[in-house]
């Protein structure tokens, strides 16, 4: 049986410390060292018993000889699976207290609101928060609900145990997101709004990044400084149409896979696939169009109409052909629900290397921001999970959890 994790100081008073393991880094505070386990850095290799040195929320240090300071406070986690923080590539976390009470993550005033932010209905001390720590979670995707054509705009977010925006916020507008599909249709009334078939959402969809083609460029014909009409809806989807920002549509039958990329392509817009029970269908013209998938639990099961005919394959048949892929839990109503879903599919063939780069780097990639996390590199976000074993083969236990280069989770034995 492996010794529990302990935290050894050296110069710093223990009042001190306990307060400084929260929060934003104290200026010249002591740095952390974790030291012994098998490092899994994701983009360069595993190291055995080596040594990472944290420093002001980040990574100051990493390899087999890395050296620790005098005064560092040492995490010894021999034995140990040591991986970046994993990214929850899609949820409603921190908007939404539990499923029975009112909801913040979803407006259902019109088929588009794409001018809607996550983040304006994020709690930082939602408490819920502490829970997906205990699965490895230190960052998500927050998304508003599925429901409306176009529901409204993401946010990246670490879960650094702070209210700080400074550090929690990655990319406060990390994606706009749309739905096609059954969900989209149920919310139209039995067909008394507008879209409520498929081919009325194709249209809608259409018009309004038609429509926000032609906003952009009569604002840049006007040029700077001109007034004009403000349109929220479609300036939202200004920075879709310029190609610097994903579009992500909600999407689990062939047909509205199908057209989400024939959409994608007629505006020449970034795709993202939120769901893709069926992707595996249409691998290799995902790989093509460069499109990723983000995972849902439960998708492979065929429970549902849209869900039919999907595989317990998915994952592996896509990471296979090339596309890049990610794992969601889609919400707090599967809370816990993410490394189940990971584990499954890698008893159905996804590497347990490929699944853990969809948890961390992956992610990090489709959104734009692995530059600062997703892997174990010098200079990036301390966002670090230590487990007693590989928690992509099966249900691995948490030892500690580091945020922001803070300890949120275990570490003092």
């Amino acid at each position: 049986m492996r010794s529990p994790i302990k935290i050894a100081t050296a110069g710093v008073a223990g009042l001190a410390l306990f307060l400084s393991l929260f929060g934003r880094p104290a200026p010249g505070e002591a740095p952390l060292a974790i030291r012994g386990g098998r490092i899994y850095t994701v983009t360069q290799g595993v190291l055995e018993h080596g040594v990472i040195i944290i420093r002001d929320g980040k990574i100051q240090e990493i390899g087999p000889d890395a050296v620790i300071p005098p005064d560092a406070r040492i995490i010894e986690a021999g034995g140990s699976f040591i991986c970046p923080g994993f990214i929850d590539a899609g949820t409603n976390l921190g908007t939404v207290e539990f499923e029975t009470v009112e909801r913040d993550d979803d407006e259902p005033i019109a088929p588009v609101t794409s001018q809607l932010m996550a983040l304006d209905a994020f709690n930082p001390g939602n408490r819920l928060i502490p829970g997906v720590w205990m699965d490895g979670v230190t960052a998500i995707l927050l998304r508003p609900s599925r429901g409306n054509l176009l529901s409204g705009q993401s946010a990246f977010i670490r879960l650094a145990g702070t209210q700080d925006p400074d550090v929690l916020t990655v990319n406060p507008v990390a994606a706009v997101h749309g739905t096609l599909g059954d969900v989209l249709r149920s919310r139209s009334k039995q067909g008394t709004v507008y879209p409520s078939t498929r081919m009325g959402a194709a249209a809608l969809l259409r018009q309004t990044l038609s429509d926000a083609k032609h906003y952009l460029d009569s604002e840049l014909r006007a040029g700077p400084g001109a007034k004009t009409s403000p349109q929220p809806q479609l300036a939202a989807l200004v920075p879709v149409i310029k190609g610097e920002r994903p579009l992500v549509i909600a999407a689990n039958r062939l047909d509205d896979l199908l057209t989400a990329l024939r959409i994608g392509k007629e505006f020449g817009v970034r795709i993202v696939i939120d769901g893709g029970a069926h992707a595996w269908r249409i691998k290799d013209q995902l790989f093509a169009a460069n499109v990723p998938v983000l995972l849902a639990p439960r998708t492979d099961l065929g429970t549902t109409v849209e869900t039919d005919g999907a595989r317990h394959e998915n994952a592996a048949l896509l990471q296979e052909a090339g596309v890049k892929i990610a794992f969601q839990s889609g919400g707090i109503q599967d809370l816990g629900g993410l490394l189940p879903a990971v584990q499954a599919a890698v008893r159905y063939g996804l590497a347990p290397e490929a699944a853990l780069r969809a948890l961390t780097i992956g992610a990090a990639e489709i959104f734009g921001v692995a530059d600062r996390l997703g892997s174990l590199e010098k200079g990036k976000y301390a966002d670090i999970v230590i487990f007693d074993s590989d928690p992509t083969l099966t249900a691995a236990r948490v030892r500690t959890v580091i945020v922001n280069g803070k300890v949120v989770v275990g570490g003092q034995g």
